[in-house]
């Protein structure tokens, strides 16, 4: 980063595999904390769990395929070109029968890091529902479901 700002490529920015890709284009500290941008590529078949944020604002845009979007009590099929935006302590969950790849803008920007520390949790530690809770506590997540 320079102070007259980034240019990334197609495949920079930090790649995150679990369930999902998730690459951090920009990074919480690219932005003194306000925001953060990244590209999530959901695989056929994904579901996250059902959870909320308490903090942050989030906002989707399907860039290409779709997903089941549950928002509160809503449910919505959100296709490319759509947007789903979350403010802080929204309950919600998405599903993708076929895949879909979306654009996301969390603000103030504290989900990069979470991002980092469950990647990098040993097979052990990721089956340890007390070392999950420990991170998406540090980082005002709160799983609704298992």
């Amino acid at each position: 980063m320079t102070e007259q700002g980034m240019i990334l490529g197609a495949d920079d920015g930090i790649l995150y595999k679990r369930n999902n890709e998730m690459r951090v284009k920009i990074a919480s500290e690219h932005t003194n904390g306000t925001y953060e941008i990244c590209e999530e590529k959901c695989p056929p078949g994904f579901t996250s769990r059902r959870h909320m944020h308490l903090q942050d604002w989030e906002t989707f845009y399907i860039v290409d395929g779709s997903a089941t979007w549950e928002v509160g009590d809503e449910t919505v099929e959100a296709t490319k070109g759509m947007t789903v935006h979350l403010p802080p302590k929204v309950p919600h969950k998405v599903f993708t029968k076929d895949g879909c790849t979306m654009l996301c803008v969390f603000g103030p920007g504290n989900q990069a890091g979470m991002f980092e520390e469950m990647n990098n949790l040993t097979p052990e530690e990721a089956s340890d529902p007390a070392v999950r809770k420990k991170i998406t506590d540090r980082h005002h997540m709160m799983p609704l479901e298992d």
